[in-house]
């Protein structure tokens, strides 16, 4: 019983903060918004038992990824709401066109994770990966994609410095 009302209020709190990253105008409550369906998320994923996804989600994607962000606005100094949303005839087309795709591709993983679980050859299923061997496959196959990334936060926050910098005027 107790997890079903979790589950629920984590579901709405999930889907109302979503809703509120796209809707409010200033960004910075946008940032906000998102903190709150991440935290929300990463709640969802301790209710289902994956403890180790929900703290990964906390750190890398709260920790890191949604500080740049909040970096990124503060740095870009974006007071004001945002410009209205084109309102055009191809620009209502093609967000049509987007939330039919994303609806398809929402009910083909919808069906595809309702297929049977393939054993092993062994005859069993495969036991659930610990830290130990997340962290070792993390650290050792994956290495080059952490590397990338560092370099891809870093290369977006120079080029945040560069977009907002002053030019001198010539005295």
């Amino acid at each position: 019983m107790i997890e079903s009302i979790l589950f629920w209020g984590l579901a709405l709190a999930a889907v109302s903060s979503a809703l509120c990253v796209v809707v409010l105008r200033n960004p910075v409550n946008c940032v906000m918004a998102l903190l709150a369906a991440m935290l929300a998320t990463a709640g969802l994923y301790a209710l289902m038992g994956a403890t180790v996804l929900a703290l990964f989600q906390i750190i890398v994607y709260i920790g890191a990824v949604l500080v740049l962000f909040l970096f990124v606005v503060m740095l870009l100094d974006l007071k004001g709401p945002a410009a209205g949303i084109p309102r055009s005839a191809a620009a209502v087309a093609v967000s049509a066109a987007a939330v039919g795709l994303t609806a398809g591709m929402a009910w083909f993983g919808w069906k595809a994770m309702n297929l049977s679980i393939p054993a092993d050859p062994g005859g069993g299923l495969r036991p659930e990966a610990g830290v130990a061997e997340i962290a070792l496959e993390l650290f050792s196959r994956h290495l080059l994609v952490f590397e990338l990334t560092s370099v891809l936060l870093l290369a977006a926050a120079v080029g945040a410095v560069l977009v907002t910098r002053k030019e001198k005027e010539p005295s």
